[in-house]
C-alpha cells in the first residue's frame, strides 16, 4: 500500500452516512454468512454484495485485474477472495469523506491558538470553575448560535468522497431485490419455467407471507394474490439488475 493509501486511513474517517458499518469486538471472528445487523444495515455492505454479482467485474477479478473494470479493480480488488470485513477494513477511506478544516482541541500554547477573525473557527476562554450546566448556557450562547442547525453527518448529495453514495435507499430494497434475484436464478435451472408469483413466494417477499400464498395454487381467491406477486418480483428483480450494474460504478445504488 502506498504512503498516501496509509496517510488517508489513519485517524477518525467521516462518511456520508451515519449507516456505515461496524463489527463490534475486534476479537470475535466475522461471519460472512450471518453477517450483524450494524453490517447489514449499512449501504456499503450491499455495495460491496452487488458487485459480486457482476459478471464484467467478476470475468475482471478472473483476468488478475484486466478487462471491463480494470480500473475498479485497482481499488476494491477481487471481492471473490475476500469477505466484507476484509474487504472494507482495507478500502474503509475510498468512501470517506476529505479531511479538511479544524479540529477542536486545548490550546497549550500561543502556537495553537487559532486565526482571528476567521469564518471557520474561534477562540474561546472556558472557566473550569463554572458548573456544567452554566457551561453549557454558556456555550450555546456564544458558540451554537453561530452554527447552522442541521442533521448528525454529512449529506450524501454534498458528498466528495472517491466512491460516494448515489442518494436515497432502502436497506429492505436491497434484500428483497437480492432474495428475488438468487431464487428467479436458481429456477433458470428447472426444467418448467416458474411463474414470477412463484418467485415472489419463494423469495418470501413481505406481501406473500402475509397473504400466505403458496407455490403454484391458483383459484379465484388468489388471481389478484398472484397477479400483485408478479408484479413485485419483476419490480423486484429489475431493481436487482440496476444494483448490480451501479455496483461496479463509482456511485451506489443509483
Amino acid at each position: 500500500m502506498n504512503e498516501s493509501k496509509k496517510s488517508q486511513k489513519n485517524g477518525v474517517l467521516a462518511f456520508s452516512t451515519r449507516s456505515y458499518p461496524t463489527f463490534g469486538r475486534k476479537r470475535l471472528k466475522f461471519d460472512e454468512f450471518h453477517p450483524p445487523n450494524s453490517v447489514t444495515e449499512s449501504p456499503y455492505f450491499w455495495w460491496f454484495t452487488f458487485l459480486r454479482l457482476n459478471q464484467d467485474y467478476k470475468a475482471t477479478c478472473e483476468a488478475d485485474g484486466k478487462g471491463a473494470c480494470a480500473k475498479l479493480f485497482e481499488d476494491f480488488g477481487n471481492v471473490h477472495k475476500m469477505n466484507f470485513k476484509e474487504w472494507w477494513t482495507e478500502r474503509a477511506h475510498l468512501f470517506s469523506e476529505p479531511k479538511k478544516g479544524h479540529k477542536m482541541y486545548v490550546a497549550t500554547s500561543l502556537n495553537d491558538v487559532a486565526p482571528f477573525n476567521s469564518d471557520e473557527v474561534l477562540n474561546l476562554v472556558v472557566p473550569l470553575t463554572w458548573s456544567q450546566r452554566r457551561l453549557k448556557k454558556g456555550f450555546a450562547q456564544h458558540i451554537l448560535k453561530l452554527v447552522e442547525k442541521g442533521s448528525r453527518g454529512i449529506s450524501v448529495i454534498e458528498s466528495e468522497a472517491q466512491y460516494k453514495l448515489g442518494g436515497r435507499w432502502s436497506i429492505d430494497a436491497f434484500k428483497h431485490a437480492l432474495a428475488v434475484y438468487v431464487e428467479k436464478r436458481k429456477s433458470e435451472s428447472e426444467e418448467k419455467k416458474v411463474p414470477l408469483a412463484d418467485i415472489a413466494i419463494r423469495a418470501n417477499l413481505p406481501y406473500a407471507t402475509r397473504e400466505k400464498a403458496k407455490e403454484g395454487i391458483k383459484n379465484q381467491h388468489t388471481v389478484d394474490v398472484r397477479a400483485t406477486l408478479t408484479v413485485l418480483a419483476d419490480r423486484h428483480y429489475k431493481r436487482a439488475l440496476q444494483f448490480i450494474e451501479c455496483a461496479a460504478s463509482q456511485s451506489f445504488p443509483k
